[in-house]
């Protein structure tokens, strides 16, 4: 498997972490993919932002991935101080009811990619600079 997975671009490491998982997905789930986080993240190379990235995009599973969108736009938005991952996570699942929790993820992080990104914020183009605290101050 790792010739085939190397002819796709990673890192040997990275091959080598993603043949051993689906050797894993064969040998333990019959070659399907798990649906809870627990056999998700017992996964070589799957930790919480994957498994939860899964569990809502493949299983329907309210969940929040916090990736490095997701983490500075609610800073930026005042959701969270934090910037442990999961802390964040947990700041964002009191804010936001749980029905909305998968188009949260989707929605920071396509905002974070075009409007609010990491060196130069576009605030005069942000459709959410009235209820930003840090509109125009970056």
């Amino acid at each position: 498997v790792d010739p085939v997975i190397l002819a796709t671009g990673p890192s040997p490491a990275t091959a080598a972490t993603a043949a051993a998982a689906a050797k894993l997905l064969v040998e333990r789930h019959g070659g399907a993919v798990p649906g809870t986080m627990a056999e998700l993240v017992a996964l070589p190379g799957v930790g919480r932002k994957t498994a939860n990235v899964v569990l809502a995009n493949a299983f329907g599973i309210p969940t929040i991935a916090v990736d490095t969108h997701v983490g500075r736009l609610a800073r930026r938005l005042g959701f969270s101080k934090l910037t442990d991952p999961d802390k964040v996570e947990l700041d964002l699942a009191k804010t936001f009811p749980e029905s909305e929790w998968v188009f949260l993820h989707h929605a920071l992080i396509l905002h974070g990619r075009r409007v609010c990104t990491a060196r130069k914020p576009d605030c005069t183009h942000c459709p959410l600079c009235d209820n930003c605290p840090s509109c125009g101050r970056l």
